[in-house]
């Protein structure tokens, strides 16, 4: 390999995917060692743990190694998944280790900013940790979330000497906005691009018994700001609905793209709701993404927002969209006992409902396509 040229040792790192492979093909000579390392430590991975998080430390402490950190991933689980009370399983975690594992995760994600290259931060909460014993114990919600939140405020603190441009924040438990004080304080965001992944109101109604438990969406969004051009709000397991929406504040001047996945549309369109905020960001959009979402109604008897409307409405005020994505739109409302359910009363029977809203959605779709089609 000694004599290879150096583009095709480089085409040999790039095809090497395994770790320990890597780490073998850097020991072969200098001009591996280069090629992997940077490859190695383009991302770093940390694990919910003390020594992972010590790890991380380690790498900052080398100028060497710093350098080629583009990305830093904590606690990813690949084909996991998540669940706040998983049955038959006691709290078994110790709090002393819990404080421990806080502490490292602190100075570690608030030394993020001495990654001089960082690009993007991938954050995902499990309720449960590694002890330094290597056991995997469950957490209890109330240590989750504080987690949760030491870990936000440890990132949002690097931020603001960090060049971070990309945040992406998976299977959030949504507190109180009075949590996030630090969110706030960062009136320069840096971020282009935002992604928030948060737990559905039914499983929060599992953990605290209230099917109503579902703080505003805004609580965690970034300060207004001229650089965001990529939004993501989503809630992969179910819907999740926010009774003060709370998103009148919010404008980002640069946004492109807008991506919103069974999240709940407010019932009346004021200023502080999701369709408020779509139309306020109707100069500068260029896609829109609305998969699973749910057009929110009060009580059985209330008169619904249909989807029909709301496709109208968007059509007249998106005049700059050039992509359009929608999937499975329904009707929800909240009951006392069972959460966010369907509709169970609509005015129109469901296959005809469906069908005038379809009939809606494919004239807003027709128009954002006739916009780019090449003039004759």
């Amino acid at each position: 390999m000694r004599n290879l040229p150096i583009e095709l040792v480089g085409a040999v790192v790039e095809n090497v995917s395994s770790t320990s492979d890597l780490l073998q093909l850097r020991s072969v000579n200098s001009t591996c060692c280069d090629l992997v390392t940077a490859s190695l430590f383009r991302r770093v991975h940390i694990k919910n743990s003390v020594q992972s998080a010590q790890n991380c430390l380690s790498i900052l402490a080398s100028p060497s190694l710093a350098v080629h950190v583009h990305e830093v991933v904590y606690d990813q689980r690949d084909h996991a998944q998540f669940c706040l009370l998983p049955p038959s399983i006691e709290d078994t975690c110790d709090e002393l280790e819990t404080a421990d594992l806080e502490d490292a995760l602190t100075e570690t994600f608030c030394s993020l900013s001495d990654f001089k290259n960082l690009q993007g931060v991938i954050l995902n909460f499990w309720p449960s940790l590694r002890t330094q014993s290597g056991i995997e114990v469950h957490e209890n919600p109330f240590w989750f979330t504080t987690r949760q939140t030491t870990v936000l405020h440890a990132v949002h603190h690097a931020m603001k000497s960090s060049p971070m441009r990309s945040l992406s924040l998976n299977n959030v438990v949504l507190m109180s906005p009075s949590y996030y004080d630090f969110v706030s304080s960062l009136e320069q965001s840096p971020l282009h691009h935002f992604s928030m992944s948060v737990v559905a109101n039914s499983e929060l109604g599992v953990w605290s018994g209230s099917k109503a438990l579902n703080n505003s969406l805004s609580s965690l969004l970034p300060v207004s700001s001229p650089t965001l051009k990529s939004l993501v709000l989503r809630s992969p397991q179910g819907l999740y609905h926010s009774l003060a929406s709370q998103l009148r504040s919010f404008e980002y001047s640069s946004l492109e793209t807008l991506v919103l996945e069974k999240i709940v549309f407010d019932h009346t369109p004021f200023a502080d709701a999701i369709e408020e905020f779509i139309i306020r960001h109707k100069d500068t959009l260029r896609r829109l993404e609305i998969r699973s979402c749910a057009s929110y109604v009060p009580s059985a008897t209330t008169p619904i927002r249909r989807w029909a409307t709301i496709w109208k409405r968007l059509e007249e005020e998106l005049t700059s969209l050039q992509e359009l994505v929608v999937a499975h739109q329904c009707y929800a409302l909240l009951d006392s006992t069972r959460g966010y359910i369907p509709h169970p009363s609509l005015p129109l029977a469901p296959a005809e409902l469906a069908e005038e809203d379809e009939q809606q959605y494919q004239q807003f779709k027709d128009r954002v396509n006739t916009r780019l089609a090449p003039a004759l």
